[in-house]
């Protein structure tokens, strides 16, 4: 049975497009167009090409990660000055971060929607990320090192 279209707000939309994100390893545009479909929501690639832009979505590696922007809190931006070394261990990562940044490194962890972390731990200069399993600790660690890396453009941009 195919899917009906069923017309969305703006704010619906996007609201959907950041819940796809966390829960789906999507990294191209025209992959939000088809996970939209399948939800039953049509829409030109053009205007996932803005959502994705809006939202502050970016592509990692080969998928998209995204932060809720809240205001007077870092950004992911922040990660490549902040973190100066990650290891991977059983089901975490451990995240050195410089001097007294741990905090905000582990605030910006929490709130990244498409990373499988189940929670952070911070202290002065290091994060506990938990991960899930073993795998997902893998996957956590190369995302944050391809961010550090600066492997990251914003997804709004044309493919």
């Amino acid at each position: 049975m195919e899917a009906t279209s069923t017309p969305v707000d703006k704010k619906t939309r996007q609201d959907l497009i950041l819940r796809l994100i966390s829960e789906r390893e999507l990294g191209t545009q025209q992959g939000v167009v088809a996970a939209l479909v399948d939800e039953g929501v049509e829409v030109a690639q053009a205007t996932v090409s803005r959502d994705l832009a809006e939202l502050g979505v970016l592509k990692v590696g080969s998928r998209y990660l995204a932060l809720p922007h809240d205001p007077g809190s870092a950004g992911i931006e922040v990660l490549p000055s902040f973190i100066l070394g990650l290891v991977p261990a059983q089901h975490t990562v451990v995240i050195h971060t410089r001097d007294g940044t741990a905090g905000a490194v582990s605030s910006v962890l929490d709130r990244v929607r498409g990373l499988k972390i189940l929670g952070t731990i911070a202290g002065q200069d290091t994060v506990l990320a938990i991960a899930p399993d073993a795998a997902a600790a893998e996957e956590i660690s190369s995302l944050i090192a391809d961010v550090c890396r600066a492997k990251t453009r914003p997804a709004g941009n044309i493919e």
